[in-house]
């Protein structure tokens, strides 16, 4: 049960709240287009072998002008603004990721609930260096290399979207 309530909150739709402002502004301001090609340029640039952060630059004046606003509005500390940054890339990265898998065979609510079975630990580590468990269950999802980078990157996403808004409700 916790399983299916754990993978229904991760495929919601919506942003976190927290006190100190929504964790979800900076994804507001810069709209559905730039999160899907923020997403789209992710996925291409592990494909390509580059770095995922390089997606950022078609976009980058309008992500930082989102988070200036934000930060403004919600009085958020530095702390705050990375936690919210992280969060909407992890979203962005999300959304490129699906497309992806979609494009790779694979179902990503099935892949979503698979993540959502696995020990909090293991989701954790998504974020920065993912644990031999997490990187089992990314093997056991699918056999291509490709795929399984895919499988990767939806993971880590959730764990963004799952565990940034705490860090941020706290910062």
């Amino acid at each position: 049960m916790r399983t299916i309530l754990i993978a229904a909150a991760l495929l919601a739709p919506g942003t976190a709240w927290a006190a100190s402002g929504d964790i979800g502004c900076i994804e507001a301001k810069l709209g559905p287009t730039a999160m899907q090609r923020i997403g789209d340029g992710v996925v291409a640039a592990v494909d390509k072998g580059g770095n995922p952060a390089a997606a950022l630059d078609a976009d980058r004046d309008a992500l930082l002008a989102a988070r200036q606003a934000c930060r403004s509005a919600g009085n958020w500390s530095p702390g705050a603004v990375q936690a919210a940054v992280s969060y909407t890339q992890g979203k962005a990265t999300k959304l490129g990721a699906e497309a992806a898998l979609r494009n790779d065979g694979l179902d990503a609510a099935r892949l979503a609930m698979a993540y959502a079975a696995l020990p909090v630990d293991d989701r954790r580590s998504l974020i920065e260096k993912a644990s031999a468990g997490a990187l089992t269950a990314v093997t056991a999802a699918t056999k291509g290399a490709q795929a399984r980078r895919h499988v990767l990157l939806f993971y880590s996403a959730l764990a963004a979207i799952e565990f940034y808004p705490a860090e941020f409700a706290n910062l």
